[in-house]
């Protein structure tokens, strides 16, 4: 095995490790009504307050075809509201409602009590260890994506 195909083997690894631990392939993320990528879109549309769904599309690469029936779906269960952009017509910005906003706070809180639960027992030079290593993956791994 070459040492490319081993670096490969132990991604795929941690990947296959991670995704379970954390529930990522739970059918409904966090114990609540969303996927994953429903709670991205959730995420990044309550972090840019208004936003197109083409930006939205930049931020997570998304599928402009399955962001669309997300969109739609968090409408019509009143969690955002579409309005024509100021800046152009045709051109639809979206926000959360009050209701997206109380449903993303408790997804963001159950996202967050599951990570504290995953590193409550480990010591402060472990979870400096771990905060560190994980900002170099980011930072070598998303080098040529900026």
């Amino acid at each position: 095995m070459t040492q490319t195909q081993e670096s490969i083997e132990k991604i795929r690894s941690f990947n296959r490790f991670y995704t379970n631990i954390i529930g990522l392939l739970d059918q409904h993320f966090l114990d609540t009504p969303y996927s994953l990528t429903e709670g991205r879109v959730l995420y990044e549309i309550h972090t840019m307050k208004e936003c197109s769904a083409r930006k939205i599309m930049e931020n997570i690469e998304i599928d402009e075809g399955y962001l669309s029936r997300i969109i739609n779906k968090f409408a019509k269960q009143g969690l955002v509201r579409k309005f024509p952009s100021a800046k152009d017509k045709r051109q639809h910005m979206i926000m959360l409602t009050g209701k997206g906003k109380r449903e993303f706070l408790a997804l963001n809180e159950n996202s967050n009590q599951l990570i504290s639960t995953l590193i409550e027992k480990l010591s402060v030079k472990e979870l400096e260890d771990l905060t560190g290593m994980m900002e170099r993956i980011h930072e070598l791994l998303g080098k040529d994506r900026t």
